[in-house]
């Protein structure tokens, strides 16, 4: 597998770090709130084009915004303008990075092509935000290590985490580096976000993906998202939690492919 560049952009909005490999029209990746970068690693070589793997907003050399998605989508949107020339450009978020390709698109980035949405929604229902705020309470308390744990059962799913204990190792040490402050400030973005009135003038083609056992982003965010955004399609994967990239690598990559070459 190519070795991928390492580099970084000075926006007007700030500095965004970025890992990028192959050659062909640019898909940008935005990776969740519970993980990094990296977090594409295992289907990055399988997707079609230019692969830029974005740090958001306090993560990696990214410098923090926020404490709005809107502030992370301008931020972002710098990025892709500088990075990807204002080429069409693909992008791919997960969770906290969905939300923030959704952010990019209702401001009207006249660049973006396609949008990719995993584990995302118009807004988090009641139920839903107790979690952030217990995560938010738990950093501030015990530091990263203390919401690991948590973390962990967002992302991937009971069986999964007991029959691979070396991908719950793994993002256990990407949480450990994540930084506290912007991780509370993720969670803080993330409480008050609602787009549900703004869906109507995305017009931009949306593939929604959601493992049907998410319970970060439950299915019924995605079934909510789909109804309201005209030119859109919904995909569930089974037996899949919050990051199917991880997760499901190959059923992942089946579930976008399509979509993505455009069939």
């Amino acid at each position: 597998m190519p070795v991928p560049t390492v580099a970084s952009v000075d926006t007007r909005n700030g500095l965004v770090s970025y890992a990028e490999q192959g050659e062909g029209p640019p898909i940008v990746l935005l990776h969740s709130l519970l993980t990094d970068r990296n977090a594409f690693d295992r289907v990055t070589g399988d997707l079609p084009g230019r692969v830029i793997a974005i740090d958001l907003p306090g993560f990696g050399e990214t410098t923090l915004t926020g404490p709005s998605i809107e502030e992370y989508a301008t931020l972002m949107s710098a990025a892709v303008h500088a990075i990807s020339a204002d080429e069409p450009v693909t992008v791919m978020g997960n969770g906290l990075g969905a939300f923030v390709a959704l952010g990019i698109a209702i401001a009207g980035e006249s660049s973006l092509d396609k949008l990719v949405l995993v584990g995302c929604g118009p807004a988090f229902p009641d139920s839903t935000k107790q979690a952030f705020a217990a995560m938010i309470d738990t950093v501030e308390a015990g530091g990263m290590s203390a919401v690991t744990p948590t973390a962990l059962r967002r992302i991937f799913t009971e069986d999964y985490l007991a029959d691979h204990p070396e991908q719950a190792e793994e993002r256990a040490q990407v949480l450990a580096h994540t930084d506290p402050e912007s991780f509370v400030t993720a969670c803080r973005a993330l409480l008050q976000v609602d787009f549900t009135d703004r869906l109507g003038d995305v017009d931009t083609p949306t593939l929604i993906v959601v493992g049907e056992n998410d319970e970060a982003t439950p299915p019924e965010m995605a079934r909510a998202l789909h109804a309201s955004l005209p030119d859109s399609k919904l995909v569930f994967l089974p037996a899949v939690a919050h990051a199917p990239q991880i997760q499901e690598p190959a059923a992942f990559v089946d579930s976008i492919s399509d979509f993505l070459e455009g069939a």
